[in-house]
């Protein structure tokens, strides 16, 4: 992974709100190219939720994230809220 990059997203997502957070998961559900741009992205953006203390555990196992469904926040956890057809 491309720290550069990694460090570019995760300063972006230090200073957004957590709907900001969650929009951005939403917005990669059903995309299906990866690059190391894409990587870098995606584990920062689960970096920053975990360190604000929200449970991720319904799209990430702690090796894979699933962008399978639309999450939303409910106390503290993320939760898929529809299925990509």
């Amino acid at each position: 992974m491309n720290n550069s990059f990694y460090n570019d997203f995760a300063a972006h997502f230090a200073a957004s709100t957590l709907p900001s957070l969650v929009r951005s998961f939403n917005s990669q559900v059903g995309k299906r190219g990866f690059n190391s741009v894409r990587a870098a992205h995606d584990q920062a953006l689960i970096d920053e939720l975990v360190r604000r203390g929200i449970d991720v555990s319904a799209v990430f196992d702690g090796t894979a994230i699933s962008f399978a469904y639309h999450v939303g926040l409910d106390n503290n956890s993320l939760l898929i809220r529809k299925k990509i057809i």
